[in-house]
């Protein structure tokens, strides 16, 4: 996510999903930065496996640059998936350059762990500094309004304290990138027979983007998914307790809860598979699973359908190159 938000990449990317193109055709498709800015980009985006160069024989020899199969044509179409659903389109259809910076700050919010803490309650600057992330006070603090600035959390004021955050729908919404790179590194990245997401992770993303959903037919009822490690590195199982309330909200508890409506317990995979592809029928539920297929099946129209408000903008050139 950091090399997408930073400087041509996500653009090379973006403008390779249509078809192959030559350098000189490469450079022209991203405008906006120098032909060597264009190089180096690309150069990284080939070292991680998502694009390849081939050399057409000639004098003078030509350089032809294309998504790899299907390594860099699958993370093509999660990111215009995301993009279509999540970001904000320039006039000509491009993708807006403050859009790209945000990756980079959603994956700066996702590594420090503040989200957690955040799903259980409005936090304030000193309740996300005692999350176990290494940063001091100053940086919690500085980082948190970076976020803020980046529509990734909304301040507000709570009884007996200065100022406090919580998730905004978008840092929400991100949590569906989030997932759809755990599964491309699944298929990609790591070896064979490991997940791209720890059971922590994948549990994470779901209290994250619960909160969204509706089911007022369900007010009152509860569910469990309990998430298997699988064969994860470093993982343990984890568990999402969730219930509805009066109003229909979707809800998690931080702690686990000792009866609920429908239970389910599947591997992390699976539940990113679920996320995902919006197709619920295949986890092994014990309980009202309609209750749980509704939610789930929900979930996925709140990540993947693109909100009226993001329309396209006026069109604004990067002065320095960088694309942020």
């Amino acid at each position: 996510m950091r090399l997408l938000s930073a400087g041509a990449s996500g653009a090379i990317l973006m403008g390779l999903g249509e078809g192959p193109l030559r350098t000189k055709e490469l450079t022209e498709r991203v405008p906006g930065y120098a032909p060597r800015t264009v190089y180096r980009y690309a150069s990284k985006l080939t070292e991680l496996g998502v694009v390849e160069r081939h050399e057409e024989p000639g004098v003078p020899s030509k350089v032809v640059h294309s998504l790899t199969k299907p390594c860099g044509r699958e993370l093509y179409e999660l990111v215009e998936a995301y993009a279509h659903a999540s970001l904000t389109r320039l006039p000509n259809a491009q993708i807006d350059a403050h859009d790209w910076g945000s990756l980079g700050l959603l994956a700066d919010l996702w590594e420090s762990g503040m989200i957690e803490a955040l799903n259980v309650a409005p936090c304030s600057p000193t309740e996300l500094a005692k999350v176990e992330h290494g940063l001091s006070y100053h940086q919690v603090n500085r980082r948190a309004n970076l976020f803020a600035i980046g529509g990734l959390l909304e301040e507000m004021s709570i009884a007996g304290r200065r100022r406090a955050y919580v998730l905004t729908d978008k840092a929400r919404r991100g949590m569906a990138l989030i997932a759809g790179i755990g599964r491309w590194r699944r298929r990609h990245i790591v070896p064979e027979g490991l997940t791209g997401l720890t059971p922590r992770e994948g549990g994470g993303v779901l209290r994250t983007t619960l909160p969204p959903v509706t089911v007022p037919e369900y007010a009152g009822k509860s569910f469990g998914i309990e998430i298997q490690a699988e064969n994860v590195a470093g993982g343990n199982d984890d568990a999402v307790w969730a219930s509805v309330k009066p109003d229909g909200v979707v809800f998690t508890h931080p702690e686990p809860q000792p009866e609920v409506d429908c239970r389910v317990r599947t591997g992390v995979a699976k539940l990113v598979d679920v996320i995902l592809d919006g197709s619920p029928e295949g986890l092994p539920a014990e309980g009202e699973r309609h209750l749980l297929d509704t939610c789930l099946s929900r979930l996925h129209a709140v990540l993947w359908a693109k909100p009226p408000a993001l329309e396209p903008v006026a069109a604004t050139a990067a002065t320095d190159g960088s694309g942020l």
